[in-house]
């Protein structure tokens, strides 16, 4: 089943700030739109220092290929677009009537 885009991000490159402004009037006052500049400076993931316990797990394939999709288009492009879906609903039992 496909999931519902309840919003789209934009994440738009440090070297591109004159479109992030541009973006960021566009979509002024639209909820379903979030302009955010990315200001990644390097590779997160660092060598293990001694003594350090890692806090973070490895990270699951889905998730590193969708970040791997926005590199590959903030390096093309200068930004990305990324569609932030509906979280999941469970069905709601029908309310109960009150008796007394």
């Amino acid at each position: 089943m496909a999931e519902t885009i309840r919003r789209l991000l934009f994440i738009v490159g440090s070297r591109r700030p004159e479109f992030y402004e541009s973006l960021r009037r566009t979509f002024r006052g639209d909820d379903t739109v979030q302009v955010v500049l990315d200001r990644r400076h390097g590779e997160r993931r660092r060598g293990r220092r001694p003594g350090r316990r890692s806090a973070v797990r490895e990270q699951r394939g889905a998730e590193r290929r969708a970040q791997l999709e926005i590199q590959r288009q903030l390096r093309a492009r200068g930004y990305a677009v990324v569609g932030v879906p509906s979280p999941r609903q469970e069905p709601r039992a029908p309310a109960r009537r009150k008796t007394r």
